[in-house]
């Protein structure tokens, strides 16, 4: 049910799991490929706000050589705040060998959702699915993506509900000023060594606000290219919980290393800035990423994250030159890590500089904030650094890591 509140952004969803049950499976087998797939039910993002709720139904099979993997999710009922209700949805992900064909497989089925209810009428959408599947046979890859949605009903005050035509795949519908629907978003890759493939049943944007809400998506990825390392991670300007644990900032911006690295060049993006009216102002930030197969089972990586500036608490506190660095390299028997490049050069407050914390420790600003500087974790076959780490102490409970860089290089399984 959605009532006017449908402009502003939605948090995180509150649903009921759902025990998905275990069917027999072939035991997992090792390939020459680097696979990968990802799916969900529903997820939000802000636009002028980067405001964001947590996929629902998440399942995913990070980048693996091994075939007939299987991951399940799903829940009974989605209340997304700010949207509406979702019926029953389910994720299924899975790695498949059969003979010589190895395969990627995503799909997404949820129940129904009504988009919009208001004295006007209420629109929406009976069952939706979504499939990616990528492949690889004696012809080389292939792709399949696929998207359904059962119905659209119209119902307008004191008439019977109205069953509408679907609409054109990736035509949107628009009520204007209010929200687009565009239905059956697919794209599919294809470059040498490497084939992608995604599926997105469902877009609504909120246009008053320019807020996404991606439902039933489904992802594959598939490639050649690993030749002795798999690799993951990322570099994000910041991320964050602004009141705990209703709304978050999603990765801002945020760079993905690839699974087979990114063949020795330097790739990145950036954005202007951003700004929450009252919490934070935020210069250029920038994000990129590394990695190379350097040999026999010899690799490294690394992913950088850097704000130029950042104003919090309407100026009172101001951060220059934050950057994250992680940095990870493995050859036979080792792996090295560390967080070198690591650094802030200047923090302000109430305009008098302060003396930065050392690392792992943390500074109190009373009344105001905490800040951490270089919190390190380590992860399989790597390591994630976040340059700061800012507690509000207003009550908001929102904390907010500025500059955060995850590598991780592992082992191939042949």
């Amino acid at each position: 049910m959605v009532s006017t509140a449908i402009l502003l952004p939605g948090g995180p969803a509150h649903a009921a799991p759902v025990v998905p049950t275990k069917a027999a499976a072939a035991a997992p087998v090792a390939t020459k490929f680097g696979l990968h797939a990802m799916g969900y039910g529903t997820a939000i993002k802000g636009g002028q706000i980067p405001l964001a709720s947590g996929a629902t139904g998440f399942a995913h099979i990070t980048c693996t050589t091994l075939a007939n993997l299987d991951r399940n999710n799903g829940v009974a009922q989605v209340e997304l705040p700010g949207l509406g209700e979702i019926d029953a949805l389910t994720t299924k992900v899975q790695t498949v060998k059969k003979g010589k064909t190895v395969s990627a497989i995503s799909e997404h089925k949820l129940a129904g959702i009504t988009l919009l209810e208001t004295a006007l009428g209420s629109l929406s959408l009976g069952a939706v699915t979504s499939r990616a599947k990528v492949w690889h046979n004696a012809t080389g890859f292939h792709s399949e993506v696929d998207t359904k949605v059962a119905g659209l009903v119209l119902t307008l005050p004191g008439q019977e509900p109205l069953v509408l035509d679907i609409p054109t795949l990736g035509k949107p519908i628009e009520i204007p000023g209010i929200l687009r629907i565009t239905l059956g978003e697919t794209k599919v890759t294809k470059k040498p060594g490497m084939i992608f493939a995604r599926a997105q049943a469902l877009l609504v944007e909120i246009l008053a606000t320019d807020t996404k809400v991606k439902i039933a998506l489904s992802r594959a990825r598939m490639t050649n290219e690993v030749v002795n390392s798999i690799m993951s991670g990322f570099a994000a300007g910041l991320r964050g919980k602004v009141l705990d644990p209703i709304l978050t900032i999603g990765r801002t911006p945020s760079k993905d290393l690839p699974c087979e690295g990114t063949g020795g060049e330097e790739k990145g993006l950036s954005t202007v800035g951003l700004d929450i009216p009252g919490l934070l102002t935020v210069g250029a930030l920038n994000a990129k990423v590394f990695g190379v197969q350097a040999g026999r089972r010899r690799a490294r990586a690394y992913a950088e994250a850097s704000i130029a500036e950042i104003s919090l608490l309407g100026g009172a506190v101001t951060i220059e030159g934050i950057k994250a660095r992680a940095n990870v390299s493995r050859r036979p028997g080792k792996l090295v890590t560390n967080s070198n490049g690591t650094e802030t050069l200047k923090i302000v407050v109430n305009g008098e500089e302060i003396t930065l914390p050392p690392l792992g420790e943390i500074l109190d600003i009373p009344g105001l904030l905490s800040i951490e500087q270089g919190v390190t974790s380590k992860v399989r076959g790597g390591l994630e650094v976040v340059a700061l780490r800012v507690k509000l102490l207003d009550g908001t409970g929102a904390v907010i890591d500025l500059g955060i860089a995850r590598a991780q290089v592992k082992k191939a399984i042949r």
